[in-house]
């Protein structure tokens, strides 16, 4: 994690530590805010149509990422220990660049994929999360699912070089995609409650660019795990 996303996450846990009350086992509104680590798995394939005849290659590749997660929602459990809640969150990651290497077709046809590099970043996000699980006692302890989508905004970029002469060129975009995201929470009783997430999240990314007599479509698949640890605050109702 970069010296700003470190200290931002390091402020607003002091923050979150002097706030007036922790949250408690029954209903309310709480924040939360954490430190995520990740691991992404990216899969690039370039398709090229030229005529009526197409080309495709796939490259993958992976790497370790961080974020801060901060969050506002609203718990309710019932006395017989059941809880159901929904929340929403703020990602800031830290930056994290993704690059792979497309291999070129040897088809001999005109719509051959060139060689080339691709990369991928993520920007920003926002999302919501429904919970659902059990409370353990009259404390803040408990055990959830969890299952969510996010709005997050990454930068995309592929390019090619012209295997017969060289040239080389590159299309890049700041693009939206939608994560799912499904996982498992546990919330420990203390003083200030922590709570720790794991989470898979998968999202698809379709960009298709169409010039004259060309035709190129580029996917990529983002998936991966995520943990997180973090600070629980909010008040009763």
């Amino acid at each position: 994690m970069n010296r700003s996303v470190g200290a931002l996450t390091l402020a607003c846990l002091i923050a979150c530590a002097f706030s007036p009350r922790p949250i408690r086992g029954q209903s309310g509104f709480f924040v939360r805010l954490a430190p995520e680590v990740s691991f992404v798995a990216v899969e690039h394939t370039k398709t090229v149509t030229i005529g009526g005849g197409s080309s495709t290659s796939t490259s993958s590749s992976n790497g370790f990422g961080a974020a801060v997660i901060l969050t506002g929602g609203f718990r309710s459990s019932a006395s017989s220990g059941w809880m159901l809640g929904g929340e929403v969150e703020a990602v800031l990651p830290s930056p994290r660049l993704i690059k792979g290497t497309i291999d070129p077709t040897t088809s001999g046809n005109p719509h051959d994929v060139w060689p080339g590099r691709w990369e991928f970043s993520d920007k920003f996000g926002l999302g919501g999360t429904f919970l659902a699980g059990r409370s353990a006692g009259d404390g803040d302890g408990g055990v959830y699912l969890l299952l969510g989508v996010r709005r997050s905004w990454g930068e995309f970029a592929t390019g090619g070089t012209n295997p017969e002469t060289g040239e080389a060129g590159e299309d890049r975009e700041r693009l939206g995609h939608w994560p799912v995201t499904a996982g498992i929470g546990m919330t420990l009783a203390r003083r200030w409650p922590v709570d720790i997430r794991l989470r898979y999240f998968r999202s698809v990314v379709d960009w298709v660019i169409s010039r004259p007599g060309l035709g190129l479509d580029y996917d990529y698949v983002v998936s991966g795990f995520a943990l997180s640890v973090g600070i629980v605050r909010g008040s009763d109702r």
